[in-house]
């Protein structure tokens, strides 16, 4: 029997045993009454133990923990989050893992091109970075790498464009992908290229947020845009982000999470609903309690969780352990 067959085999198996019981594995119990800031530590603790030496340039974190070379469209991400941990509570590690990325970053800087674009998640992070601790070096090469986004689309709708020519293959990531962007603007103040963006991802909404059709990247791409049009301007983008917002309260599971209980599309619910209505409010805190009950035993997460015990989980990414550390992270610093 090879190994899928084994895990299907055994979930089989576990499902059926626990028919009529709560099915949650016990190494999940603690995680029900978990404290929230204690959850975004380990979380945070296991996103810098995992960050990897460099590999021919900055360091940075494998698509798949702990398997194959570092993978650099995800750092931007990580490092985002564990600067929302740092934020959250102080701990230099945090800050530090976070600038060993960006050291990298700044010493490559020449390599970016037209033909080479930057991260947009490397954009905002290194202008947060520059932000959070007054170092001018990152704040400067924030904007340098946006106007290497800007020489490739003068304007925020050809950058739309770009990107929807990429995604033919999968267009219910527009939104998504153009959410990165809005924020990267935005976090270098780049508004009204930001604004460009916005309401070019809106107009073309109907051909992009298709629930019936690709529900899974339909909710991660609404939830992303909510988030990102919700800082970016929550007044004038009220209409857009109240319906994102409906649309993923109705959608989430009487758990707590959202999809089959999928981690990357809760986390970023979770962020779209904080600032809603009180009810949306209440969904997004129910989602973090959804969040802290399934960390596994090393602090990290997995893509999906059924409350099954390890190894029969969802694979570990880097880049659903930074998504689920920023939530969590965000809801230490409401608590």
């Amino acid at each position: 029997m090879n190994k899928v067959a084994a895990i299907i085999a055994f979930s089989f198996i576990w499902q059926v045993s626990h028919a009529g019981s709560s099915r949650v594995a016990s190494q999940y119990e603690a995680g029900f009454k978990q404290d929230v800031c204690k959850a975004m530590s380990r979380a945070a603790d296991f996103l810098v133990a995992v960050q990897k030496p460099a590999e021919r340039g900055a360091v940075g974190w494998s698509w798949q923990v702990d398997k194959g070379p570092i993978s650099r469209n995800v750092a931007g991400l990580a490092g985002q989050a564990l600067l929302s941990a740092y934020s959250a509570t102080g701990n230099e590690k945090y800050l530090e893992a976070a600038k060993r990325y960006a050291d990298g970053l700044v010493a490559e800087k020449d390599k970016w091109s037209t033909k080479n674009l930057p991260y947009k998640t490397d954009i905002e992070f290194l202008a947060r970075l520059g932000k959070l601790t007054g170092a001018s070096v990152y704040s400067q090469v924030a904007a340098s790498a946006f106007e290497v986004i800007r020489k490739r689309s003068p304007d925020g709708a050809s950058e739309v464009e770009r990107i929807a020519s990429g995604r033919k293959n999968s267009p219910s990531l527009l939104g998504f992908d153009v959410a990165l962007g809005i924020r990267a603007a935005s976090a270098v103040s780049a508004r009204n290229y930001a604004y460009q963006m916005a309401d070019a991802v809106i107009g073309r909404m109907g051909g992009w947020y298709r629930i019936k059709e690709d529900a899974r990247f339909s909710y991660l791409s609404g939830a992303a845009l909510a988030a990102a049009l919700s800082e970016l301007d929550a007044g004038h983008y009220r209409s857009t982000i109240e319906g994102l917002r409906r649309d993923l309260q109705k959608a989430q599971q009487s758990n707590g999470a959202w999809l089959s209980n999928e981690t990357q599309p809760s986390a970023y619910a979770v962020l779209a609903l904080v600032d809603g209505t009180p009810s949306q409010r209440a969904a997004s805190a129910k989602g973090i309690d959804w969040l802290k009950s399934t960390m596994l035993k090393k602090g990290s997460y997995a893509v999906y969780n059924d409350y099954m015990p390890e190894p029969f989980v969802g694979q570990v990414i880097s880049e659903v352990n930074a998504e689920a550390l920023s939530a969590l992270a965000m809801a230490c610093r409401t608590n």
